[in-house]
């Protein structure tokens, strides 16, 4: 029997939405983890419509937090009733799950709670695998796992019950920062196309500069996520500090460095989240940057400069890019490609990039 794992690294925006098929191509069982902005929908919401059935098409559906890059596109798809009714369970950390509400309605005043009114409203099993609490790594530091219908596992490795609770003070500023308030202005790009890929790339250098780490509370709550089914797995990092991401890892596997087949990089390639150290965590061919580069002018070039030379000598690594931008172009150079020892890939406009695990079996 033929059995596979794709991951569709689908274009939104400047954000993630990241659908996951695997098992029988015929009859594959399906994860989607974030929904992009809210322009997202119109790309995504047809491919929901291609998989419709009278049961759920989706076993699970993650919304790694509150940032609009993430949680936009999903607010729209879990106010549809139709598209809703195609997820059996959602995974979401609302304002009650940051901390014991004594009553019941102790909530925010913005689309984060919008989308807590639309989960309820919905009738999907919300955070159920971990008994209606907080989707969170355990306190005693074990590995949380999930087994899903389908075969495949999910460990959860972020966020930690320390970084959540750091949210709570900051979640409704959080929300108004990021643009969810429909009546707050929204935040201006912070950089123009193109603008980052100007000047030499100085390999070495931009690998060793010194960045500060990702301290933002929306990301630190971020949920992230290995993905294991067969002999295959995808390490998701959401916008994850990239310390929490390291703890949960260490977690996870000790001293040993986490294998897998895909690595999607924390908060879309920013020098805040992806640190030497982290790297030197994980070993993967195949390093994933979902963005357009818009508003934040992601991936950093400090970034990718430090997954090319962690990864120099490994055999027949991948950068994919799921957009061909300005900003990201400059690491299809040739010269740069040979002396450094990868490929770059890049995906077809809104199409985003596929990436296909498959083998037979008898």
């Amino acid at each position: 029997m033929s059995k596979m794992v794709t991951l569709h690294v689908l274009g939104a925006d400047y954000g993630d939405c990241l659908w996951i098929e695997y098992g029988d191509p015929a009859t594959p069982s399906r994860i989607l983890v974030d929904a992009g902005t809210p322009g997202t929908l119109k790309r995504l919401k047809p491919l929901l419509e291609a998989v419709r059935s009278d049961m759920p098409s989706h076993e699970l559906l993650v919304i790694t937090h509150v940032d609009e890059d993430h949680i936009g596109g999903s607010l729209k798809l879990i106010g549809d009733r139709k598209l809703a009714a195609q997820f059996e369970h959602v995974w979401f950390n609302g304002r009650r799950h940051l901390q014991e509400a004594t009553e019941e309605e102790d909530f925010g005043p913005v689309q984060g709670e919008k989308l807590t009114t639309a989960i309820k409203n919905s009738g999907i099993s919300w955070n159920e695998h971990f008994d209606n609490g907080p989707v969170a790594r355990a306190v005693a530091g074990s590995a949380m796992q999930v087994k899903l219908y389908g075969g495949a596992t999910l460990t959860l490795l972020t966020p930690s019950r320390t970084k959540l609770s750091e949210m709570i003070g900051a979640w409704d500023k959080a929300i108004k920062d990021a643009g969810l308030d429909p009546n707050a202005p929204g935040e201006p790009e912070k950089i123009a196309d193109g603008e980052e890929a100007l000047g030499p790339v100085n390999i070495e250098s931009l690998a060793d500069s010194v960045s500060t780490d990702d301290k933002a509370p929306a990301n630190g709550s971020s949920i992230s996520l290995l993905f294991e089914y067969e002999d295959w797995s995808i390490l998701l990092g959401a916008d994850a500090h990239p310390d929490d991401l390291l703890a949960g890892i260490r977690e996870y596997c000790g001293d040993e460095r986490l294998k897998v087949d895909v690595f999607k990089l924390p908060h879309h390639g920013s020098k805040a989240n992806v640190t030497n150290e982290l790297l030197e965590a994980v070993d993967s061919k195949r390093i994933v940057f979902s963005t357009n580069g818009k508003r934040f002018g992601h991936p950093d070039r400090e970034a990718v400069a430090r997954v090319i030379r962690r990864y120099k000598d490994s055999e027949g690594t991948e950068l994919i890019f799921n957009y061909d931008t300005p900003i990201n172009g400059i690491w299809r150079d040739k010269g740069l490609q040979r002396d450094w020892n990868y490929t770059a890939i890049y995906g077809a406009k809104e199409a985003g990039y596929s990436i296909v695990l498959k083998k037979d079996q008898a």
